[in-house]
């Protein structure tokens, strides 16, 4: 359960999701980009309201199967998108970018100007 109000980026979530624990968090911040759709890879209630919490987590406790399918989707998108391996990909990409959009005439770093 990540009940956060505010979230730059759901590390706990992430672990949770991880590990192939079925996922309750709140729709604030940035916990949405982590935690996914709502119904497929979490279950997810707006920030503040207790009472859809409790619905949440008693929906969760009550159905075996929920917790397994959301556990398993929940891994699986962490896989997918939230590792070290796809962090490298995505700043090599973004350097890339920067590189490829150098304005023409200039030089490249520690080669001496025209």
């Amino acid at each position: 359960c990540v009940p956060s109000l505010y979230e730059g980026f759901s590390l706990p979530a992430a672990e949770a999701m991880a590990t192939g624990t079925a996922l309750l968090a709140t729709t604030g911040g940035a916990v949405p980009e982590v935690a996914g759709p709502d119904g497929e890879t979490c279950l997810a209630v707006p920030p503040g309201d207790a009472d859809a919490l409790a619905a949440g987590l008693n929906r969760l406790l009550g159905d075996r199967e929920l917790r397994a399918r959301l556990g398993a989707a929940g891994r699986e998108r962490v896989l997918r998108h939230f590792t070290w391996a796809r962090a490298a990909e995505g700043t090599v990409a973004r350097y890339r970018e920067a590189i490829g959009r150098r304005p023409s005439g200039t030089s490249t770093p520690g080669t001496p100007s025209a």
